[in-house]
């Protein structure tokens, strides 16, 4: 996570006049591309306001959808050290994101140990998230998969407000078959079976959250996990 207000919490008080000086607006419409694979690497972007998500592909061809971000969430380090982004990010929403220049980026890591530290903490989470889609991958299981898009929904956009139990913003089916490595009617049939048991109520092509402990509890299958090491065990 990183926006504005972060930089402000983790950057030391001298720094944040050269930030402000440094850094840029961008302002994107839904389903506008922020940045495209083999675009020239740049910068950073910081979302300030919105939704993104963020696809690895061939050039448009069969992108597969290997994250979505919101506010205060960074986009672009995975292209620090490459000319040219090996990736994609697309608006979901219309976006507002802060820029800033690669070298100018690089020297704030480097002056600003808070900051440093904040980052790989945020680099950790998300290759502890990528392993854990990995090991779902493993799990052919689509009810378990559905469930942790679900739950990554919730963790990252949230509910529309405290008083809800409906999601801020709701992936289309599509995008979910994309995330989850199955067909769309996989999907339908999974969000349809999870609303039959009270876990989801589906509001059009909104999904409010009924029951997150029952999704949890799909999600991390211990009889599934077990039987992953097991096969590991026996392949070693």
């Amino acid at each position: 996570m990183f926006s504005n207000k972060l930089f402000k919490k983790y950057c030391s008080a001298e720094w944040l006049p050269i930030f402000e000086m440094n850094k840029s607006s961008v302002h994107v419409k839904a389903k506008q591309r922020i940045f495209s694979e083999g675009d020239p690497v740049k910068g950073i972007y910081f979302i300030e306001v919105g939704k993104v998500k963020v696809l690895s592909g061939f050039n448009g061809k069969d992108e597969k959808i290997i994250r979505i971000a919101s506010n205060d969430m960074v986009l672009g380090h995975r292209g620090i050290h490459y000319k040219k982004y090996h990736i994609s990010s697309e608006a979901l929403t219309d976006t507002t994101l802060t820029f800033l220049p690669l070298n100018f980026f690089l020297k704030i890591i480097k002056a600003n140990p808070n900051m440093a530290v904040y980052l790989l903490n945020f680099f950790i989470e998300e290759l502890r998230e990528a392993e854990e889609r990995m090991d779902s991958l493993l799990n052919f299981d689509p009810k378990k998969r559905v469930a942790l898009i679900l739950l990554k929904l919730i963790d990252c956009f949230g509910y529309l407000n405290k008083k809800s139990d409906l999601l801020s913003f709701t992936l289309s089916r599509a995008d979910i078959a994309n995330m989850v490595g199955t067909t769309y009617e996989t999907v339908i049939r999974t969000l349809a079976n999870f609303e039959k048991l009270n876990y989801i109520e589906l509001v059009g092509k909104e999904i409010a959250i009924k029951d997150i402990s029952k999704l949890k509890e799909i999600a991390s299958d211990k009889k599934i996990r077990k039987k992953i090491k097991t096969k590991n065990k026996l392949a070693q």
